[in-house]
């Protein structure tokens, strides 16, 4: 090696360790409390961020190791501190490897060669803490012993101090980064892939059998092997070759070493881990068709920390707040109460310009709307959902929301039977997806004035963001103006519901309801669009509803009041609008089903299967291109997925630009069970195949990926803390709300005012055009915009793993949570005083639930007990929550200090 760095990639830090009677496998990250000097990062806490400071020493192979060392950046124009081989320009410069000597068994090993990687590890929002991980890696001539310890010094002293350990012990069964798995687990009946693979900086990706060693018996690509181990018995259940997964689609090399282990034939329900012997094992997981409820009643508690107008509260949540937002928000005029209100409008429609087709008068303030207010207000419009990390509610988002969920209980197989996703609403006999529908619904339905118009969003009285209160303690709020995007996309939501066989069932006088203000939205559509033209018609606010200004958003309508009333004139205008196989019904010439053209193409297209019309009442030239729409949507997510070397759909589009950000593998799946629903001839049926992709999708988000990341929030071993969230940015704890989706895909960092560009400066190699940091890699515990959700993206997660969970015998489960408590008891040694609390839960068997514990001025931990030192007098809180294998969920609060002092051990009354 010349010392000069080149291509890397990974994020850093996972860790595994066997967990009580369960033997569950956990792991991330934690600091050894062994010294009050000791910052050697171990497996004891998994959720333990790495101090400043910390360092470890990993054996990723006989002939690879990994040296860790976490630093605090401080604000520019200081340099990072220590292990700073990255000049101002980019080049890095390496020590030799001849700093470095390797021993083990008192033997020296020689080291071939030096490579280098560095990536923030940590920036949270609130407040400055920029944690950066360096990493060195050292490639040796020979392999070294499993079994063995193995230390790393630096006799010049150059690179750390004479009392920093480099320490390690070479166990068979250690943890490993390059295993990649879902972390929640697998269904029996489905496809089941682990992926193996790692970048070490600037040595490239990890070449396994090279990295193995000749010792391992494993000398060719060929004879790489992989097993499945049983973690209660340590006993192999099932062994296969590893095959190569050669990512498609880059402009630059990566990701052409990983390899695949498909376990697809062990069916056999239980607790397992992978293994490749030489290279260590992965995190453990479950096969298990319970897995299915873990995935669903997750995304659904995620979609109930979002609701607005009402509390979240226990037993259903630890992530609680009071009712939220229920005083009537305001209707703007020009007043100077609103200057906030038309300065936004004004700043938000400046580039009204940019679209030839624009022709109507710039939004510039409210006056400027070609549909002025009508009732002056204040107006009810409590309730709904979040839109997103903020707390504001925008009406396009909305019908979309209610679309998506809709759609799946009318077009997806028992979805509409679920009625035990753990809300309020469970157990209830009616279905809890429609509930959630529904809760939204009631509020689009609010949002109409007295002409049948929808106001665009509710927002804030004067600010964008509610940026330091929970919601609770939200402020003030106000509609902004109608527009013809906002009202035909509520017309359509509000007449789905209403022409849908299973809302109709369950919620007849709401759909009734509802179709008249399908009408009348109708109504207002037909006098703008006569009085102004269509183009005429539409005025900006924001990007929702502007892709195609309104377009898609009329089309939609008239399919679902057509499909609601059976209008002639709503079908003449649908056929009119509508042509699914018109690239200009399609985000940038390529993107199908994109916005509320997907939401026409999906409904029209199974009209007639979902009863909502007679085949002889449709147009049979429309349903064919729709269906062959959908047909192509799913093969294009297929094709995706197959090219990835992880089986995520990340568009080759997005990979030819080197683009990405607010990218979720659920939105892929849910095309794939769309298209899984479709009707083909069964020798040319890739359902099948498109079933493997929907799976693969989801391991990848839920930790089979290069990171080890669960991106939904409250699942897996290794969990993000840091997320663009209003609420997990003001609340007590350290990790976020459960349930809440994070983009698996980022360009980079980007900026923000806390830390500007410092993150992405840091990144080496830089996240740029030329050899850059690999994209499924680019992940940092940090606040990124392009990570954030919008209800849309969780809709669309909750229909299809409601799909999967429907498929199985959990869909018959009675389940609607129980209260739970935690139990202390008060244990003294010498003059300090120990508390040690567990969690119960009447009704419940908790041995084999993953138990999350936070306390004040605590880093969480997994464990079946928490213990903290605390004098009796001492004010603080401890939370838990505990997931079972399939997803139910039990939360304790204890907000109360101990009131007794004991020898020994004493039930603390709570």
């Amino acid at each position: 090696m010349d010392g000069t760095c080149g291509l890397t990639g990974r994020a850093l830090f996972q860790h595994l360790i066997i967990r009580s009677a369960a033997a569950l496998i956990i792991g991330l990250l934690s600091v050894s409390s062994t010294g009050a000097t000791d910052l050697r990062i171990s497996d004891e806490n998994p959720l333990l961020m790495p101090a400043p400071g910390s360092y470890q020493l990993r054996l990723i192979a006989p002939r690879v190791l990994e040296l860790n060392y976490i630093v605090e950046k401080k604000a520019a124009p200081a340099r990072v501190p220590g292990w700073d081989f990255v000049d101002e320009n980019g080049k890095c410069a390496l020590p030799s490897p001849q700093e470095f000597t390797v021993t083990s068994q008192k033997k020296v090993f020689p080291v071939k060669a030096v490579g280098f990687k560095r990536r923030v590890l940590y920036a949270p929002f609130k407040h400055w803490d920029l944690r950066v991980a360096n990493v060195l890696y050292l490639m040796m001539e020979h392999p070294i012993p499993i079994g063995q310890t193995v230390e790393v010094t630096n006799p010049s002293h150059k690179l750390w101090p004479p009392n920093t350990q480099f320490l390690v012990q070479a166990d068979a069964e250690r943890w490993t980064p390059a295993i990649h798995v879902n972390q929640t687990g697998y269904l029996p009946e489905l496809p089941k892939q682990a992926m193996v693979g790692y970048y070490l900086g600037s040595l490239g990706e990890l070449q396994l059998a090279e990295a193995l060693g000749a010792d391992t018996n494993q000398k060719g690509g060929s004879e790489l092997t992989f097993k499945i181990v049983d973690a209660q018995s340590h006993s192999m259940k099932f062994q296969g070759k590893l095959i190569s997964r050669r990512d498609r689609g880059f402009p630059f090399e990566c990701y052409q070493q990983v390899l695949q282990a498909d376990f697809t034939e062990l069916r056999t329900p239980g607790q397992y881990w992978v293994e490749v012997p030489g290279l260590g094992k992965s995190f453990s997981f479950f096969i298990d068709d319970a897995v299915a409820g873990a995935f669903v009643r997750t995304c659904a508690l995620g979609i109930y920390h979002q609701r607005c107008g009402t509390d979240n509260a226990l037993p259903f949540t630890r992530f609680t707040h009071a009712p939220c937002h229920t005083v009537p928000a305001e209707v703007p005029t020009l007043a100077h109460k609103f200057q906030f209100v038309n300065d936004c409008l004004a700043r938000m429609t400046e580039d009204y310009k940019s679209n030839s087709r624009h022709t109507a008068p710039q939004l510039k303030n409210v006056d400027a709307s070609l549909y002025p207010f009508l009732n002056h207000g204040p107006v009810d419009v409590h309730g709904g959902h979040h839109d997103a990390g903020d707390y504001s509610k925008y009406t396009i988002n909305s019908a979309a929301f209610i679309h998506h969920l809709v759609f799946a209980v009318d077009a997806f197989p028992g979805v509409k039977d679920l009625d035990n996703l753990g809300l309020p609403e469970s157990d209830d006999g009616k279905s809890d997806v429609l509930q959630e529908a529904k809760w939204e619904a009631d509020f689009l339905a609010k949002m109409q004035d007295h002409d049948g118009g929808f106001y665009f969003l509710v927002y804030p009285l004067n600010r964008e963001y509610e940026g330091d209160v929970t919601p609770d303690h939200g402020d003030p709020q106000v509609v902004f103006p109608k527009t013809t995007s906002a009202t035909a996309a509520a017309t359509a939501a509000l007449a789905q519901c209403a022409s849908s066989p299973a809302f109709k069932q369950q919620f007849p006088e709401a759909a009734a309801q509802y179709l008249q203000k399908a009408r009348k939205g109708w109504s207002f559509l037909q006098h703008a669009l006569e009085k102004f033209g269509k183009d005429g018609a539409y005025q900006k606010i924001t990007h929702y509803g502007d892709e195609f200004i309104h377009d898609d958003e009329l089309a939609w309508a008239a399919c679902e009041v057509y499909l609601a009333t059976g209008d002639p004139e709503c079908h003449k205008r649908l056929i009119e609008w509508l042509n699914p196989s018109d690239p200009a019904t399609r985000r940038w010439g390529w993107w199908r089903l994109f916005d509320a053209y997907g939401c026409a193409v999906r409904s029209y297209a199974f009209a007639s299967k979902t009863g909502r019309m007679q085949p002889g009442q449709l147009n049979p030239l429309l349903v064919e291109a729709c269906q062959n729409e959908i047909a192509e949507a799913g093969a294009d997510q297929l094709r995706r997925a197959q090219d990835s070397a992880y089986g995520t759909s990340f568009p080759e589009e997005a990979k030819k630009f080197l683009n990405a950000g607010w990218y979720f593998s659920s939105d892929a799946a849910f095309d794939l069970v769309v298209a899984c629903q479709l009707d083909y001839p069964i020798s040319k049926d890739p359902r099948a195949k498109m079933k493997e992709a929907l799976i693969s999708n989801l391991n990848y988000e839920e930790g089979c990926n290069p990171v080890n990341v669960t991106y939904l929030t409250g699942l897996g071993w290794h969990r993000q803390r840091e997320i663009v969230h209003q609420y997990a940015q003001n609340d007590r704890r350290v990790l976020p709300p459960t349930g809440i989706p994070l983009g698996n895909v980022q360009a980079g960092f980007g900026w923000n005012n806390v830390y500007q560009k410092e993150p992405e400066a840091l990144s080496f190699p830089p996240d740029g055009q030329s050899a850059p940091y690999p994209f499924y890699d680019r992940w940092g515990d940090a606040f990124n915009l392009t990570q954030e959700f919008v209800i849309v993206n969780q809709a669309r997660a909750l229909g299809y793993l409601a799909w999967l969970m429907a498929s199985g015998p959990l869909k018959r489960q009675e389940w609607k949570p129980v209260p739970a408590k935690i139990v202390e008891s008060l244990a003294s040694t010498g003059s300090q005083n120990r508390v040690v609390a567990h969690l119960e839960s009447p009704g419940l068997n908790l041995t084999s639930a993953r138990i999350v514990w936070e306390t004040e001025g605590r880093e969480p931990a997994f464990g079946q007990t928490f213990a903290v030192d605390s004098a009796s007098n001492q004010s603080r809180w401890i939370e838990a929550e505990a997931q079972l294998p399939d997803g139910r969920r039990a939360f304790g609060v204890s907000d109360a200090p101990p009131t007794a002092k004991s020898d020994g051990h004493q039930a603390l009354p709570r």
